[in-house]
């Protein structure tokens, strides 16, 4: 088991290409933005809401700032995902949550943008920060939360042998409203 650090960076081989994880960089600013505006459309029925302002600049580097922080005190690690040698920025795939002692936990959260879906990017990179989470942080167990209607993430979560455990009434707020989300997990034993 290592010690993770803001400087961490996973690799991953999807059917579509290589992929590279690394915690986000002020020199992401505009490939991450501009994937995400392309994307709201596509993003805004699984996410909680989010305007242009969250967008900016100054949003992006307290963003930053708020993320070395939780890597140092090891509550969580975001992961952008970029595609190929050019390294494209085409995602996210991050351990929020994380608990240490008797509970040994975090929480798995990512998305693709809409032309970077169905090539199996979503299921490299939580096949990698998932054996991240087990291997290098020592996790016991990871969950996530996936709306009833995600289909694609579902399919994402059952390929990387995450098991649904139930559903969790109201448990985000989605565009305005409570949404139920089925719970998976996944153990270390798995």
């Amino acid at each position: 088991m290592g010690k993770a650090t803001i400087h961490t960076v996973l690799k991953a081989r999807a059917s579509g290409g290589a992929l590279t994880l690394r915690h986000p960089r002020w020199a992401d600013f505009e490939a991450w933005s501009d994937l995400r505006r392309a994307n709201k459309d596509w993003l805004s029925p699984w996410e909680p809401g989010w305007s242009d302002a969250g967008l900016s600049r100054i949003a992006y580097r307290t963003q930053l700032s708020r993320f070395k922080k939780l890597v140092q005190n090891e509550q969580a690690y975001p992961f952008h995902i970029f595609y190929g040698a050019e390294e494209t920025l085409i995602g996210a795939c991050n351990l929020t949550h994380v608990e240490k002692g008797s509970s040994q936990s975090a929480r798995l959260g990512y998305w693709v943008g809409q032309r970077f879906a169905r090539n199996g990017f979503a299921r490299a990179s939580v096949e990698a920060v998932t054996r991240f989470g087990f291997e290098t942080l020592g996790l016991h167990r990871i969950e996530a939360g996936v709306q009833l209607d995600n289909a694609a993430s579902i399919t994402v979560l059952e390929s990387q042998a995450f098991k649904r455990e139930g559903i969790a009434r109201g448990y985000l707020k989605i565009n305005g409203q409570w949404r139920d989300h089925a719970i998976y997990a996944k153990l270390s034993s798995d």
